[in-house]
């Protein structure tokens, strides 16, 4: 977990971790490295527009670093703005927002999608189950 110019989110790094080790476990991937930076709009909002070529706010944006075959290595880039502004939207609280992020982000460097309906769809179902069995997350 680090930061790019924003104070870090008061989630449990043991949490972070577990449910990460969790998610890779279900999909069968025994290693990876993952590194979560939390930053603002304005960074995301570059990203975005550098490597996708889209100039819209985001609430996060993954990077898959591993050549094909390789045990999963990626990059999270979470907006905390977003997420609060989501949170509210949402009527969320702003860690169980932030941890919904974590949980989708993770699932982006696995390979799903949220471009269609039906991908928004799984993804959303996906997150609520790991959100809802965040209570026996292996921290080991």
């Amino acid at each position: 977990m680090e930061s790019d110019g924003v104070d870090l989110p008061n989630i449990d790094g043991d949490w972070i971790s577990g449910i990460c080790n969790n998610i890779l476990k279900d999909f069968e991937h025994s290693k990876a490295a993952v590194t979560i930076i939390f930053s603002t709009d304005l960074k995301l909002r570059k990203l975005k527009k550098e490597y996708f070529s889209m100039d819209m706010l985001t609430d996060t944006i993954s990077f898959n670093l591993e050549e094909k075959g390789e045990a999963i290595d990626g990059e999270i880039y979470i907006s905390l703005e977003r997420v609060a502004e989501n949170s509210k939207i949402f009527e969320q609280d702003f860690d169980k927002e932030c941890k919904r992020v974590i949980i989708h982000s993770i699932l982006h460097l696995l390979g799903f999608d949220d471009q269609t309906s039906e991908d928004k769809i799984k993804m959303t179902q996906l997150e609520d189950y790991y959100l809802s069995n965040t209570i026996g997350v292996d921290q080991t």
